[in-house]
């Protein structure tokens, strides 16, 4: 098995663990007995469960920010961008990764804290592509110029909540009903006029 595979497993391993025993109760044991890699490989390349937890952080969230970035930069049509980064916030969370989903929703706050120094660049990238992105709406006259935070509760917040009640067993609606909703609620937020 290559350096990259070996990480790749313990991160897998790593995920699975923290998502079904939380933080604080997932083991470098438990992690171990997962991926099949020794305590020592995994101290090596983590450092611990901290840095474990960390790494498991900065995986889930860059896989996350590919495929918002992808979503909406495809799309030159402001209401198209807008409706496919929701339908793909959607997507990723419920069908392609919702254990990572789950991760970043239940067990983020500790995990993003062990890997603060890690962030900083990822999320200034992601953040100068989808800004940029909007801007440019804006400046056609299509979205309205509002405040990044504004921004994201008006376009996410409602498909982030709709997500961790359906990630938590707590929802009843249909995803594909929910999708359709939630894209044409966002788009009437925060489009122009």
């Amino acid at each position: 098995m290559t350096t990259h595979d070996r990480r790749t497993a313990i991160l897998d391993a790593a995920l699975a663990c923290f998502v079904e025993s939380g933080l604080a109760g997932a083991s470098i044991e438990d992690v171990r007995g997962r991926s099949g890699a020794s305590v020592g490989s995994i101290y090596h390349h983590f450092g611990g469960r901290e840095g474990l937890a960390g790494a498991v952080y900065v995986r889930a969230l860059a896989g996350y920010q590919d495929v918002f970035t992808a979503a909406v930069t495809t799309h030159d049509d402001a209401e198209a961008g807008v409706r496919a980064a929701v339908a793909a916030h959607l997507r990723w969370c419920l069908s392609d990764r919702p254990d990572a989903a789950r991760f970043l929703l239940f067990c983020g706050d500790a995990a993003r804290a062990a890997a603060a120094d890690r962030l900083g660049e990822q999320n200034r990238a992601f953040f100068r592509t989808v800004v940029g992105w909007w801007r440019r709406r804006v400046a056609d006259g299509a979205l309205q110029d509002l405040p990044v935070t504004v921004l994201y509760a008006l376009w996410l917040g409602p498909a982030q909540e709709y997500c961790r009640l359906e990630l938590a067993g707590r929802s009843t609606t249909d995803p594909d009903v929910a999708a359709a909703a939630l894209a044409e609620g966002a788009w009437r937020a925060l489009r122009r006029g």
